[in-house]
């Protein structure tokens, strides 16, 4: 095969920089607001801090300080009105952007727990309302005293999994003085993993809040926030959802002090789940019940409607209804009309909105007739994706799965007509490590490739990534996804004059080309998860609409993939040509990562180029189902260096995929050891050619060898020669197969055709041992030669069979 140069180009001498920065650990892990905290930022290469990206108002920094490439403080500056809970963040220096970690803001003081607390009569002593910082190690429990009284209402929130950094399912509960257990709690569908607890207090006294690991399995990254506090904790909200702009009575369900009542009006604009906070006596909820923020018109449910005769109507679809199965045995029904035809989706809404109602939904006619029934398959809570048979009246039939009731199984159903959408996402690189590479980091003058996923509903149409900003000097490159694919290659350039700057930006996706509906457009999300186990999937996550994107200081090494001059052939190979420059002093061996394979290319892994190498080559593979067609390759190189590891990418190059310029079929054959032959191989050229042609026969057995032959494009048949040794293997070899080199402009075009050629290769037949002797004969002088005849065509199977037969004694 022949080998492909790659041009090593010396560049001027790079700094010392300290590239793909990390972020462990932010200390403490959460503020309250209206303060400012000197927060403490733990990692790796941490230099040349320029700023945190924040996905939520209400926290500033002031006054970095770098105390060493591990360690960063700053003053955060926390507004008085920040939101309670989850603030996402990013550290941006001038080589990177860390990974996100979290950031949680309260409304109460903060304070950390102190040693010895294991023990009942070893509480730590509290003013109410506070916040607790605190660890569980191994078979630890953490006991916390407060005074309250009569009719006071307590609150113990617990965020463990919460704070994103280790697999920890807390257990809170909060005891009487005669430790009487009142309230307690493991996990909930409110907090999912995390827990809390309430109680009014029955009498004066003092009363103790316990937090631990659920199975005694804490250990020194077992942190948690307590919040012990008078705040309300409602489990569940009625309505679970409303319209954008709309004031809406809540009723919040579920506190230990009874439901709350509280109007509020919602944005015109916000995310959807929307997070609601209850305030109740001058304190807010520790963190937000969850609803809908949806256009839809939609009803509540009135009572009774158990029944189809009594179900509560719904207004004219789209449309949406909330209710409550509030006791043991409930079921609500819901009356809508349809039009013959529709495409309808009818969806739950009640775990996925932190609801406790497992739902059970049902689609019936006016006869009664049970048209669909859904569980939770696929999804959290059921769903029903039906077209209408006939114009009428249609009833929904909603209870729990296993018949249960409580105040807080609050639901939503949606109804809907299918409608296009279209929307994006950073795929996940590994497994457990799911923000590996979701940072789109860009060095001066070069560049970075990463892959897009993309969910097509409704709609077949072409798509393209779009951008309506990005930091200065930087151009994205998005070719055109076509119609069946669902994930494509964008690439990210810079000039090598853009300065050092970087933010968070919304990334767009358009439909485009012919039947694309008109301003369809959507999103580039993504969803980081901070707490995923193998095997059992993520536990806590962060869903954002922005992408971490940043210029950074100048890379050692860029890449460059040469446009392939020849195409690849289905069932053929191609050899890619890297070329690398590396700027002086650097030498390092670097990873390259074919990053995005077209349908039916197959590709190693990863392909390294050694240190100080002047050449690579990445070769790749068509399958016999190969897309034909121009389709866009880049490949992405992992140069290590000292400082951390830096990515870069080639410029998309296009890769053509072809037809085939020939198919053959190699004829059985069949031979003795130390009997050479010749095998036949009928070819047929579909795509004329100029020059000539090699062929080689590849895949024959132990003890033969084939020689290459040469062809031009109006051969029909080829003779390959095969040498059979006396070891040669005896056997029926049937994995025979010929590699073919067409020439084109200079290049040459690899196929493998004819796989499955068969060669069968028996042992040497006996001498007859009955002969009669045979005299000698006098001896004469021996003949001239005779001239060797010409090549002839061997014969088949069939007529070397014949022979045999008709030669046997």
């Amino acid at each position: 095969m022949r080998r492909l140069i790659v041009l090593l180009l010396i560049l001027p001498t790079w700094p010392l920089l300290a590239f793909s920065p990390v972020l462990n650990q932010i200390e403490p892990r959460g503020a309250q607001r209206g303060t400012e905290v000197e927060l403490h930022f733990h990692g790796d290469r941490l230099e040349g801090i320029q700023e945190a990206l924040c996905y939520q108002p209400g926290v500033s920094f002031r006054d970095w300080k770098l105390i060493d490439a591990k360690h960063l403080s700053a003053i955060a500056t926390i507004a008085p009105d920040a939101p309670l809970g989850e603030h996402p963040l990013r550290l941006r220096t001038s080589s990177g952007i860390t990974e996100m970690r979290l950031l949680m803001i309260g409304q109460f003081p903060c304070l950390d727990e102190v040693e010895p607390n294991s023990q009942f009569d070893q509480a730590q002593a509290i003013e109410i309302n506070r916040t607790i910082h605190g660890v569980v190690k191994a078979e630890d429990e953490d006991y916390f005293i407060c005074h309250l009284k009569q009719g006071q209402r307590l609150s113990a929130e617990v965020e463990a999994i919460r704070l994103g950094k280790e697999m920890f399912d807390a257990y809170v509960a909060i005891l009487d003085p005669q430790r009487f257990e009142l309230s307690a709690c493991d996990d909930s569908p409110l907090l999912r993993t995390d827990c809390y607890a309430s109680i009014i207090a029955p009498a004066d006294g003092d009363y103790r809040i316990v937090v631990r690991e659920a199975g005694y399995e804490g250990n020194d990254n077992c942190h948690y926030r307590l919040h012990i506090s008078q705040a309300p904790r409602p489990a569940a909200v009625h309505p679970l959802g409303a319209k954008p702009g709309e004031t809406v009575e809540f009723t919040f369900l579920g506190d230990a002090a009874g439901p709350i009542t509280q109007t509020i009006t919602l944005p015109a604009q916000g995310p959807n789940p929307f997070p609601l906070l209850v305030q109740d006596q001058g304190f807010s909820a520790p963190s937000p019940n969850w609803i809908a923020l949806s256009p839809l018109e939609s009803s509540k449910e009135i009572e009774p409607n158990a029944n189809a005769k009594s179900a509560t109507p719904l207004p004219p679809i789209p449309c949406a209804a909330h209710g409550i199965i509030g006791e043991k045995n409930d079921v609500d029904w819901f009356h809508f009309r349809a039009t013959k035809d529709e495409a309808l989706v009818i969806k739950v809404q009640a775990l996925s909105l932190r609801s406790s109602l497992d739902s059970v939904l049902m689609l019936r006619d006016h006869q009664g007739k049970n048209l669909a029934t859904n569980d939770d398959q696929g999804s959290l809570d059921s769903q029903i994706a039906w077209t209408c048979p006939a114009d009428g009246d249609y009833y929904l039939r909603l209870q729990d799965k296993l018949r249960r009731g409580r105040h807080d199984f609050t639901y939503r159903i949606e109804i809907q007509r299918k409608t296009p959408s279209i929307s994006a996402a950073l795929p996940t690189v590994e497994r457990v490590q799911t923000q590996k590479w979701k940072m789109l980091t860009v060095p001066r003058g070069n560049r970075y490739a990463a892959v897009v996923n993309v969910t097509r509903e409704n709609v077949a149409s072409e798509l393209q990534v779009v951008a309506d900003a990005l930091p200065t000097g930087m151009t994205l490159h998005a070719p055109v996804i076509p119609k069946g694919a669902s994930s494509f290659p964008i690439m990210l350039e810079t000039a090598a004059d853009a300065p050092i700057a970087g933010g968070l930006y919304p990334i767009g996706l358009r439909a485009v080309g012919d039947g694309a509906p008109p301003d369809l457009r959507g999103a580039l999300l993504e969803r980081i998860e901070h707490v995923d186990i193998n095997n059992q999937g993520s536990y806590h996550g962060t869903s954002v609409d922005r992408i971490s994107m940043a210029v950074i200081e100048e890379a050692p090494l860029r890449i460059e993939l040469e446009n392939p001059a020849t195409p690849i052939v289905k069932n053929g190979i191609l050899p890619l040509k890297i070329k690398a420059q590396r700027r002086e002093g650097y030498n390092d061996a670097v990873n390259l990562r074919f990053l995005w394979s077209p349908p039916g290319i197959g590709a190693p892994a990863t392909v390294t180029l050694p240190a100080n190498a002047q050449e690579v080559v990445y070769e790749i593979n068509a399958s016999n189902d190969a897309a034909v067609g121009t389709w866009p390759i880049v490949v992405l190189a992992e140069a290590p260096t000292a400082q951390g590891p830096v990515l870069v990418s080639t410029q998309i190059a296009q890769l053509v995929i072809a037809e085939p310029y020939l198919t053959m079929n190699l004829e059985l054959a069949a031979t003795e050891q130390k009997q050479s032959l010749v095998m036949l191989g009928k070819i047929e050229v579909t795509t004329p050619f100029e020059g000539q042609a090699t062929a080689q026969l590849l895949g024959l057995p132990h003890g033969t060898t084939g020689k290459a032959v040469t062809f031009g494009a109006d051969a029909k048949e080829l003779l390959f020669p095969i040498e059979v040794a006396a070891d040669a293997a005896i056997g029926k070899h049937q994995s025979l197969f010929c590699e073919v080199l067409i020439p084109h402009q200079g290049q040459q075009i690899r196929h493998r055709v004819a796989q499955g050629g068969t060669l069968r290769i028996d042992a040497p037949r006996p001498a007859p041992t009955n002969a009669p002797p045979v005299a000698a004969a006098p001896s004469t002088p021996a003949p001239a030669a005779a001239p060797a005849p010409p090549p002839t065509k061997p014969l088949s199977r069939l007529e070397q069979l014949r022979q045999q037969k008709n030669t046997k004694p």
